[in-house]
């Protein structure tokens, strides 16, 4: 078992600044070919407190970016035109993807993981979707559909 240093964050298996044993092989084939980590040494440990306090400054930052983002989506309606038939019903659903690329032309940039739709949008008139952004952050987006002018 390797004991090393990790530089970056790596899903499911650590953060910035952890000190961890791992497979040899997997530190030798994987993390330290792309610099994800670095061996733990006595040089290097004293490197292991610096980068965890930098990923708590980084957390903080990004706490701070989420918050304002989750205050701004709360006076935000995005309007969307779409082909419907008399009933006010679309041709095509609107979905998450669809959802979040117009988000992003409105400089939200939203990944369409993080809209939350138990089903595509198919009637024209008012909704409120969540985003959700983590673990108990979400914010109630209001999406006004509007039949499209022929």
């Amino acid at each position: 078992m390797a004991k090393v240093i990790f530089l970056q964050n790596i899903r499911n298996v650590a953060q910035i600044g952890d000190i961890k044993e791992v497979a040899d092989g997997y530190a030798r084939n994987f993390l330290l070919p792309r610099k994800l980590a670095v061996l733990a040494t006595d040089n290097t440990l004293k490197i292991a407190g610096q980068l965890k306090e930098k990923r708590v400054l980084e957390a903080q930052k990004e706490e701070s970016m989420v918050a304002g983002l989750i205050e701004k989506l709360a006076n935000y309606t995005l309007n969307i035109e779409r082909a419907a038939n008399e009933d006010g019903t679309l041709y095509d659903g609107l979905d998450s993807a669809e959802i979040s690329g117009y988000l992003k032309k409105g400089h939200f940039f939203i990944e369409p993981e993080q809209v939350i739709l138990e089903a595509p949008l198919k009637k024209t008139g008012a909704h409120e979707v969540e985003v959700e952004f983590g673990k108990n952050k979400k914010a109630t987006l209001k999406i006004e559909i509007k039949k499209l002018a022929e």
